[in-house]
């Protein structure tokens, strides 16, 4: 199985645990680590030694999100992710395979989780974390609209005022909040993090994996039914909103790290 930069693979027992592995960017994911994460967790599926998948972080982030800075927005290819093509994009693949792979997928939020990278653990069956994480999706006030199927995926997770108040404000929140919220469903402090999930993946691994497949085809029916017309939606607004001046603005201000001016415009 080829490595793919970013990323680190491993397997013990039946759990294949992926690692994103960029601590000097916060693990901020890059087009290969997108397409990385969606064919490992692919090829977990159909395998029968595997039990559970884990996506967790190196050092202090689960994940930034999207490398914005480091040419997020251009992949090789030619592919545009604002464009209205038959590709819906690697984003759109990611999410799907997550929700539609017949394994638990479990995200262990070891730290900072934003953006894509909250994406990806609002796709995943479970979502553990550190009790000293913050979360939330951020991109509001960067005036970054590609939400991913955040839309989708969230209210039906929270429910439609609280989704709107994180996606529209763009604020985050701490774990506490979080586990409230119904975002997160194991919370275990610094101390015992580990250890607890050890015990939360093995307990997992040794259950029927049969009867979790059919519960997370059952559960997740309605959203995968909705998601490739959700996504074409989504891309539509995004083609509306991709060269305003306040997203450009926002992306600037980022990368210069200073506050955004936005003008509405």
């Amino acid at each position: 199985m080829a490595d793919v930069e970013g990323l680190v693979r491993t397997q013990e027992g039946g759990v294949v645990t992926i690692r994103l592995n960029r601590p000097e960017r916060l693990n901020a994911i890059t087009w290969d680590m997108v397409t990385g994460i969606t064919r490992y967790v692919a090829e977990a599926g159909p395998d029968p030694d595997v039990r559970v998948v884990v996506i967790t972080g190196t050092g202090r982030a689960f994940s930034s999100g999207d490398d914005i800075v480091s040419g997020m927005g251009d992949r090789p290819g030619g592919y545009d992710r604002n464009g209205l093509h038959p590709d819906r994009g690697p984003h759109y693949e990611l999410v799907k395979t997550l929700l539609s792979t017949p394994k638990p997928v479990v995200a262990a939020l070891n730290g900072l989780t934003h953006g894509a990278g909250w994406v990806t653990a609002l796709s995943s069956d479970f979502r553990v974390a550190r009790s000293d994480i913050v979360i939330g999706d951020i991109r509001a006030g960067k005036a970054i609209f590609a939400n991913q199927g955040v839309g989708l995926l969230l209210p039906a997770l929270i429910g439609k005022s609280r989704a709107m108040d994180l996606l529209m404000t763009g604020r985050v929140i701490d774990a506490v909040e979080a586990e409230r919220y119904g975002i997160i469903n194991r919370l275990w402090s610094p101390e015992t993090y580990e250890a607890e999930l050890a015990t939360f993946v093995g307990e997992l691994a040794q259950g029927p994996t049969k009867n979790y497949a059919a519960w997370k085809a059952s559960v997740n029916r309605a959203v995968l039914e909705d998601f490739e017309e959700y996504t074409d939606h989504e891309r539509w607004l995004n083609l509306i909103l991709a060269d305003s001046a306040d997203r450009t603005e926002g992306v600037q201000a980022f990368r210069e790290k200073r506050p955004p001016k936005f003008t509405g415009r």
